[in-house]
């Protein structure tokens, strides 16, 4: 099925100036009149920190503090990276941070959430110039401990592997 997925990219890429989304992908509805421009696979750690929990007397939760990911191609090569912001950074310097919350959010079961996210700020140029929405899916992993931990300050990785879809507007 992840091969079916990755072929299917694969054509949208090489067709994007044909692509237009308007439909669902399994609970995202995507923007309109957006056309795929890149694709990369994460494969990372989200960083959670536990911070007191409210109402709650040394009593404390796991709240995520940033993700920490190098983005890859099909092949396996590293196309760029994903760290707090969030923002994504490709290889050729281009450069992209989103707003929170996400505009649309997808909880899994056993992995982080699928999210549609609109971006506010571009730098440099590149793949990511005219990137305006991200959306993340077909997650695995990345959720915090299901203990909560036992002092405030404690830091910890866990490791996510993901597939980022970068949207610019149809021509």
């Amino acid at each position: 099925m992840k091969n079916f997925f990755y072929g299917l990219l694969g054509l949208l890429c090489l067709f994007q100036p044909a692509v237009s989304f308007s439909q669902h992908h399994s609970g995202v509805i995507l923007p309109t009149h957006s056309r795929l421009v890149w694709v990369a696979q994460a494969k990372g750690v989200q960083v959670y920190v536990s911070k007191p929990k409210k109402g709650g007397k040394n009593v404390f939760e796991w709240t995520l503090l940033s993700p920490e990911a190098t983005l890859l191609n099909q092949s396996g090569e590293k196309i760029g990276s994903h760290y707090s912001g969030p923002t994504w950074q490709s290889v050729d310097g281009s450069k992209i941070i989103a707003f929170l919350p996400p505009e649309q959010k997808v909880e899994q079961k056993e992995a982080i959430a699928w999210l549609l996210l609109k971006v506010k700020t571009h730098e440099g140029k590149g793949i990511l110039s005219q990137v305006h929405y991200v959306i993340r899916t077909d997650t695995l992993g990345g959720l915090p401990p299901r203990t909560p931990p036992r002092k405030e300050n404690q830091t910890i990785k866990v490791p996510y592997k993901a597939v980022y879809l970068f949207l610019a507007p149809a021509s």
